[in-house]
């Protein structure tokens, strides 16, 4: 468009492009600009600590950054898997069903005498062959996610690396300025902003992300304001493995993050189950999951069982009445057959408890039922 502007005593009209700058105008913009980038060059260079610590926390954002999107391709990668099994399961099963249904068929025109025997004997074989091809399917899903797993970690380690590398060429102007409190915010910075940016409840081990969801997000997410650091940690840590890890007689773990052995098939070696002899997904056990949970919860420094059961996770608790019960506290069947954790309460005010059970089939949340006494750890006392 083109405005037209007329003057006095001039017969023609004159023309002018809408928003033209003047070339002076430019040039007092482009001196203005210049200024400002070498003032804030220089001020740089007199403050190397602000400098360094700039860099290093934009370093620290790209690379919270990048582990994000490494994470998420990793999630997206583990439900392929998932759904690619399911598939196959589900195919295995329309398949026998289809062979259930012609040797039927084939009975039905032969002797009663003459069927029973083959029938078993088929349908055996074919029992046989689809928990082969199951467990073949598992080990093979597993395969595949842990070697995305392990990509991942890498990435994230050589993200790291490169912002080591920024805080190392700072280190040089701060210890020459004296900051040492700048010096620590500098080291933390990183590693702080790659934790917030994975999750407000997640949980950084290894080349495995764990954080609470689903279910077990919403149960966080109601936690009291108030509640203190060490059981924020404890149900943080225990929600995170929610319909993540399998139940197995006598499983235990002393690994802080994800233990790699979970999933694998394992045999069960502890004695007085039904279970016992054979493979079975590795996972834990109720007093093994309660556990770890401590275990990681206290950075490596606390078991609260000491790897002898729930009986002896009762005697490092006291014993509290249930309108006392507070997330965190450990919550045990009659003569501590079984135990679990207070994750807090539902809409309507019942207690929640997550425990790892045979009868769940692993780590999972449900309601107080059977749960008889409530204990407070006493390590909550010596931390506080």
């Amino acid at each position: 468009m083109r405005d037209v502007k007329t003057r006095a005593a001039m017969e023609q009209p004159k023309t002018r492009q809408q928003n033209a700058i003047p070339r002076t105008a430019v040039r007092i913009l482009q001196r203005h600009y210049a200024q400002q980038k070498q003032e804030r060059q220089t001020s740089l260079q007199r403050q190397p600590v602000e400098y360094a610590t700039e860099q290093a926390q934009q370093s620290a954002a790209d690379a919270a950054r990048l582990t994000l999107r490494a994470t998420r391709q990793l999630q997206r990668k583990y439900a392929l898997h998932k759904y690619r099994a399911q598939k196959v399961r589900q195919r295995q099963e329309a398949t026998a069903a289809q062979v259930r249904q012609r040797d039927m068929w084939r009975g039905t025109e032969q002797p009663t005498a003459v069927q029973k025997t083959p029938a078993s004997t088929m349908t055996a074989a074919q029992q046989r062959a689809k928990q082969h091809t199951q467990r073949a399917a598992q080990r093979q899903m597993l395969q595949q996610t842990k070697a995305a797993a392990r990509k991942a970690g890498q990435r994230l380690e050589q993200m790291m690396q490169t912002v080591g590398k920024t805080v190392r060429a700072g280190i040089k102007a701060i210890a020459a300025a004296g900051g040492g409190v700048v010096l620590f915010l500098l080291l933390a910075v990183p590693v702080i902003a790659v934790a917030a940016a994975l999750s407000p409840a997640g949980v950084l081990a290894d080349s495995h992300t764990m954080e609470p969801t689903g279910e077990a997000m919403e149960v966080w997410e109601r936690l009291p304001d108030d509640l203190s650091m060490e059981r924020r940690m404890v149900v943080t840590y225990a929600l995170a493995l929610v319909d993540k890890v399998n139940y197995f007689w006598g499983g235990k773990s002393l690994v802080l993050g994800w233990d790699d052995r979970w999933g694998e098939l394992a045999e069960v070696t502890a004695e007085g189950s039904d279970s016992t002899g054979t493979e079975q997904p590795y996972g834990l056990d109720c007093s093994g999951f309660v556990d770890w949970t401590f275990y990681n919860a206290s950075g490596g420094e606390y078991v609260i069982g000491q790897g002898g059961g729930a009986m002896e996770q009762h005697a490092n608790c006291v014993d509290i009445e249930w309108d006392e019960v507070q997330p965190g506290d450990l919550l045990f069947y009659p003569e501590d057959e079984h135990v679990g954790i207070a994750a807090g309460r539902d809409w309507l005010g019942r207690v929640l408890v997550v425990h790892c059970a045979s009868g769940t089939g692993g780590v999972a949340i449900s309601h107080r039922t059977g749960f008889e006494t409530a204990a407070r750890p006493v390590w909550y006392e010596k931390e506080s």
